[in-house]
């Protein structure tokens, strides 16, 4: 047999749970919601322990007092509960709003009639002792003021577990499974205090809510100690979504479904001249002058406001709910109308250079070449081949520009495998058919990449021709050696000559990203093995100690070196599968 009636352990139970959750959680205080949950604890544990001491208590005036202290937790706790949940689920700001601050009044009110209700009676009447199991329970009427106060406490409660509930439903399993816990820890007391403020139950007398508190103390344990609900709360990820639209640099507009303007951000509301409260509910194109189709994705519009012509990048995404319904479009802008005055300008420059320019070349080196044939005059002779070898020069630098323009364009086709062997073996064949220098190539014939096969043939054929321009010899060696593998699936293949090296400046240039009036490279190769290199997603390193040793590491291996070759146009990822 218990020392004391059964309702006042399990009260008294309940108010020791709730006192060492609550000092658990003392160390998160600060955190969003954190603050409201250790005061929501804070007044759940005064009402366990008031309603389980009270039970003890048969002195009429000292058990009304206790009545009135377990009243006013009731009344505080719907409350305090709310603005953990608006808190915790990034929704603070309306906790500093007069809205909230209004909603303090009903508790407010109930402690003040609480304490005075002797004179009028709003909150109860017929206040008496009336004990049941042994315990100094009581019994009374309930006046207007007890249901309005245990009603709108229920009813802060619920609006605290809808708001967590959309937790549940839309910021996926990181806090599933917490704010379940917390929500479905509310129903046991809740279900309690109805149960007596309407008197459901064969004890009337009886308030079985602070028991209740066992099962709601045990699964907010699980929920913030256990789960580290106060660890990873989604006040950040709505903080995050909220930020990434309003500091978004580019415009942003929301429609519905009938093409009216329900959101924009500052920057829309600066690209278009227009303010927020003045175009939410007009359709988009009055709002904002663009004529755009919101079942197209990407598109380019164009802007020709008087005095301004601009042209728009215009990026339309289909907005759905939770269950997958469609109900707007997000609409994001972007001026591109300098960006696209470079690319003009810089393809009637590349088509000058490339074509125009290179053919001219063509025609004076070979004029230089007849006359140089034509002199008998050596010191003429020589200057002529001179600027003769200058000018080839420049030709050799625009088809190197070209060369790598076609190999751009071959990046719109898919990978394929790249039998590394042949293809440098190629390569060779090639350079030496058109210098005096030699190529030597020491690779594996069962290396396969998965690659594109026009930028790795001019990564590796502009590192060996920039090897046997720069060597000190008559008769240069380049050699391309295979270094191994790192991580399993990157191939390192050194590409090294005997020249004097490459100077520490164009390294330099190379490595800053950027050339300087003062500081650049002295041609185009370099360039291209460097842009080469990132575009296949690989890595670059130097050695100029007794001549130029270039590293190249490239993914990805294709398969297992030793294994049998395949031919197919298979990537490694299904080759695996």
């Amino acid at each position: 047999m218990l020392p004391f009636p059964w309702p006042v352990v399990g009260s008294v139970l309940a108010g020791i749970g709730t006192a060492a959750l609550f000092g658990y959680l003392w160390q998160h205080r600060g955190n969003p919601g954190a603050n409201w949950f250790l005061l929501t604890l804070g007044v759940q544990m005064s009402w366990c322990f008031s309603y389980g001491l009270s039970l003890l208590v048969f002195d009429p005036v000292v058990r009304w007092l206790f009545e009135v202290v377990t009243w006013i937790a009731t009344a505080w706790i719907g409350l305090t509960f709310l603005g953990f949940a608006l808190e915790y689920t990034g929704r603070g700001a309306f906790v500093r709003t007069p809205s909230f601050g209004a909603l303090t009044l009903v508790p407010a009110a109930t402690t003040l009639l609480l304490v005075t209700n002797p004179i009028h009676g709003l909150v109860w009447a017929g206040f008496q002792l009336d004990p049941v199991f042994g315990t100094a329970t009581v019994s009374y009427e309930f006046g207007v003021w007890a249901y309005l106060t245990i009603l709108s406490s229920v009813l802060f409660v619920a609006l605290g577990v809808l708001l967590l509930f959309d937790t549940i439903v839309n910021y996926g399993p990181l806090y599933r499974s917490e704010a379940i816990a917390v929500v479905i820890s509310t129903v046991p007391p809740g279900i309690a205090v109805l149960v007596w403020l309407f008197e459901l139950g064969p004890v009337t007398q009886l308030n079985l809510a602070p028991i209740m508190f066992i099962p709601h103390v045990a699964l907010d344990a699980y929920a913030f100690v256990g789960g580290r609900m106060f660890t990873f709360n989604p006040s950040t990820r709505r903080a995050a979504e909220q930020s990434a639209i309003e500091e978004l640099e580019s415009p942003f507009v929301v429609v519905d479904t009938r093409h009216r303007v329900v959101d924009l951000n500052p920057a829309a509301e600066t690209t278009f001249d227009v303010t927020s409260p003045a175009v939410l509910g007009e359709r988009l194109e009055n709002a904002t002058d663009l004529d755009v189709e919101l079942t197209a994705g990407d598109q380019i519009v164009t802007d020709d406001s008087p005095g301004e012509f601009r042209e728009l990048a215009v990026s339309v995404s289909e907005l759905h709910d939770s269950s997958r319904h469609r109900v707007g479009y997000t609409i994001l802008v972007q001026d591109i109308t300098s960006q696209r005055r470079r690319e003009q300008r810089l393809e009637i420059l590349n088509r000058i250079l490339r074509h125009n320019l290179r053919n001219d070349l063509n025609v004076v080196e070979g004029y230089l070449d007849i006359a140089a044939d034509r002199t008998s005059d050596e010191e003429l002779h020589e200057t002529l081949e001179r600027t003769r070898a200058n000018v080839a020069d420049v030709v050799d630098m625009a088809e190197k520009a070209w060369a790598f323009e076609q190999a751009l364009d071959s990046m719109e086709e898919s990978p394929s495998t790249v039998v590394v062997e042949e293809a440098l073996s190629e390569i060779a064949t090639d350079v030496e058919a058109v210098t005096e220098g030699h190529v030597e190539v020491d690779v594996p014939a069962d290396l396969v990449l998965w690659t594109q096969r026009e930028l790795f043939v001019q990564l590796f054929e502009n590192l060996v021709e920039n090897g046997i321009e720069h060597a000190d010899s008559e008769t240069p060696v380049v050699t391309v050696s295979f270094e191994g593998l790192v991580d399993g699936r990157t191939a390192a293949v050194s590409v090294s000559d005997d020249g004097p090296g490459i100077p520490d400046y164009e390294l330099s240039v190379l490595e800053r990203g950027e050339e300087t009036p003062l500081e650049h490279g002295s041609g185009l190769g370099l360039w291209l093995v460097t842009w080469c290199v990132r575009m296949l997603g690989g890595g670059l390193s130097f050695e100029t100690d007794g001549g130029t040793t270039v590293t190249v590491r490239l993914p990805t291996v294709a398969e297992p070196i030793g294994s049998p070759s395949e031919s197919s146009e298979t990537p490694p990822q299904a080759a695996e599968r």
